[in-house]
């Protein structure tokens, strides 16, 4: 069941399940002839893989035939070695997005604000557990200016709050000092936490709840297949208080990490340097696109703190006609007028390398 606020109405399909990496789908829709595309419309860390992986792929393919660890203990491994987190304290899953669909059931959720737009899948979960939605548009803002505090006028409607940090796909950033401070005045709340973009942030050890010790209340949701571009093995975690996750591991089906997957997940322990070098890249990479966006007329861009923007086409001409055209031209960006809360001709476009970012630069410029 779903509670709409005042005179909201929600018209989307929250069953129809429509992600990044659909660019097949548009080009039937827009009679666009099958074609290889550069796809912009996943936000993966536009470095690839680190290097350790393809230097062991001959190994980990060994790793096919015997049945992987029950709970996905590679995983584990890593947030223990590199997060010093308690192992109690971590449950692995297929991708973060599969442990999102667990924890409405797990703790028995009744009510939930969600902030949009933002991932569909915290408002699909709910819906499908039986869990009441609340919604609050937080409306896209150039100046990078959103009041969270919007957040505690809901606390007695509800008894849990979905917060994506960085946001997708509008890149906002809640404070972690604002999530701390929320749970902390209402331990009676739950407040589901996902932060599978967070290692793209700037000085993000600093800003991470992965490495601030946490109130019982908070459930952390966080992904390996962002950063370390490994979207085709599905790597995720969910991490909070031992009796929390005891609740989610009681209702978890055994075996959702694949052995190749177990194992890259030790492997990803070792990449510091990889891990620096994203992190410049998409730094500089990040300021430097912006800074193209914003010249284009047609365009509205808004700040983010994350490896993707959200953009308004803004134009006479509709923004299927850009799609196609961008398609034609062998590249895809992400539709975004199926999240609710977004009014308007939206689209989101993940940082890629420079040269392909050159590309769908000069495509909107000549379109």
């Amino acid at each position: 069941m779903i509670a709409k606020t005042e005179d909201e109405t929600m018209e989307q399909d929250l069953f129809e399940h429509r992600h990044g990496g659909m660019a097949k789908l548009d080009m039937r829709r827009l009679g666009v002839k099958d074609r290889d595309v550069i796809d912009f419309s996943v936000n993966l860390n536009p470095l690839g893989p680190p290097e350790i992986i393809k230097e062991s792929w001959h190994e980990l393919v060994s790793l096919i035939e015997p049945y992987p660890s029950i709970h996905g203990d590679g995983i584990l491994d890593y947030y223990v070695s590199r997060f010093g987190i308690n192992e109690g304290c971590i449950i692995s899953g297929n991708g973060s997005t599969e442990l999102i669909y667990l924890i409405p059931r797990a703790l028995n959720l009744n009510s939930s604000l969600i902030l949009v737009p933002s991932y569909n899948d915290y408002q699909r979960a709910c819906a499908i557990s039986g869990t009441k939605i609340l919604i609050h548009i937080m409306e896209p803002d150039v100046s990078g200016d959103y009041d969270f505090s919007v957040i505690e006028s809901y606390m007695n409607k509800v008894d849990s709050v979905w917060l994506g940090r960085p946001n997708n796909p509008t890149g906002w950033m809640i404070p972690v000092e604002t999530i701390l401070n929320l749970s902390k005045a209402h331990l009676d709340k739950w407040f589901i936490v996902d932060e599978a973009f967070i290692q793209f942030v700037d000085g993000w050890e600093k800003k991470s709840l992965l490495t601030t010790e946490r109130p019982e209340n908070i459930v952390l949701l966080h992904s390996l297949t962002k950063f370390y571009a490994l979207a085709g093995l599905r790597m995720g975690a969910v991490i909070g208080a031992p009796r929390v996750m005891d609740s989610i591991r009681r209702i978890k089906e055994p075996w959702t990490v694949n052995g190749i997957a177990d194992a890259i997940s030790r492997l990803l322990i070792k990449t510091e340097e990889y891990e620096l070098m994203s992190n410049r890249f998409i730094q500089y990479e990040r300021m430097r696109v912006f800074k193209e966006l914003e010249s284009l007329n047609s365009l509205e861009v808004y700040p983010t703190s994350a490896n993707f923007f959200l953009l308004k086409w803004n134009s006479e001409v509709s923004m299927d006609s850009l799609i196609k055209y961008l398609l034609e031209n062998g590249v895809y960006v992400r539709d975004c007028r199926n999240f609710y809360g977004l009014n308007g001709d939206f689209f989101r476009i993940g940082l890629r390398k420079r040269e392909e970012n050159d590309l769908l630069i000069s495509l909107l410029k000549s379109f």
